[in-house]
């Protein structure tokens, strides 16, 4: 009877390993998975605009040739927001990279364990109830390391996908908000050298052509210094979200189960023979 129900779970088992891509428990982990990604993703793009713009805001050169010939760049003050914007911007994009491989190596992971288990299952049917022999060990810690990557890892996103945006939210929507109205300043059709105007020849074109555009770099500059403290917080204050939801939350709930499986992987110490009167 037993034989035949171990049988009976390592055929379901396999079911489950060939069937993966069907079980609702993997696609709504793989779903929590792209759903941070593209969302990372956002945020990337928006960073790496943002980071152009100041890159470019730091190369217009302001020219003089009344006392010195020479020419300054005055922008070269955003130099130190630049870098912290293409920082942030480097990690998400780690975190974007993080999140796309988990969403599309979550099914063949769990399908993987899944005929781990289904092996396990085999070899256990064939050995001796309670037996402490080499197949019954590699039985019970192949079954449950197959259970782990089977069950607890979507198990842990899918416990992950619940919780997370509830914790998270309020902390998003406050510094997302502040990212946005910082970047709304940025005017789309900033470029050197382009005049707003009609395109013309006259040297007097040229100059007020140029001069709007200091001015337009002038405002930038003075908003995103202004707000740099801000910026560089909330920055970081997101970066952080994307942490939690895809790493150190989901990471604490399968540490959990991975101390479980440790626990139930070792060996129970035989319990030394008593003597008798004890």
């Amino acid at each position: 009877m037993r034989r035949a129900l171990m049988i009976l779970a390592a055929c379901l088992a396999l079911a489950a390993a060939a069937f993966y891509p069907a079980n609702p428990v993997t696609r709504s982990a793989q779903t929590y998975a792209g759903t941070v990604a593209a969302a990372s993703g956002g945020v990337y793009l928006t960073l790496r605009s943002l980071n152009a713009i100041l890159s470019t805001a730091q190369e217009v050169e302001v020219g003089g040739a009344f006392v010195v010939q020479g020419s300054a760049q005055p922008f070269k003050v955003l130099e130190p927001v630049d870098d912290t914007v293409e920082r942030v911007a480097q990690l998400v994009f780690y975190v974007m990279v993080v999140t796309g491989v988990l969403a599309v190596a979550m099914g063949p992971v769990t399908g993987i364990g899944f005929a781990m288990a289904a092996l396990a299952l085999t070899a256990g049917a064939f050995a001796r109830a309670g037996s402490s022999g080499a197949l019954g060990t590699l039985a019970r810690r192949l079954g449950l390391y197959g259970a782990f990557l089977g069950l607890a890892l979507p198990l842990s996103f899918l416990l992950s996908s619940l919780v997370a945006d509830r914790m998270t939210q309020a902390i998003w929507d406050k510094h997302s908000t502040v990212v946005a109205e910082i970047t709304a300043n940025v005017a789309p059709d900033i470029a050197p050298g382009i005049a707003a105007e009609e395109p013309s020849s006259g040297v007097l074109s040229v100059l007020q052509g140029a001069r709007d555009n200091l001015d337009r770099y002038s405002d930038l500059a003075a908003n995103i210094y202004a707000r740099a403290d801000e910026l560089a917080t909330s920055l970081v204050a997101l970066l952080s979200v994307f942490l939690f939801k895809v790493l150190i939350l989901p990471g604490l709930i399968l540490g959990g189960f991975f101390v479980s499986v440790r626990v139930f992987a070792h060996d129970r110490p035989a319990e030394p023979p008593r003597t008798p009167g004890t």
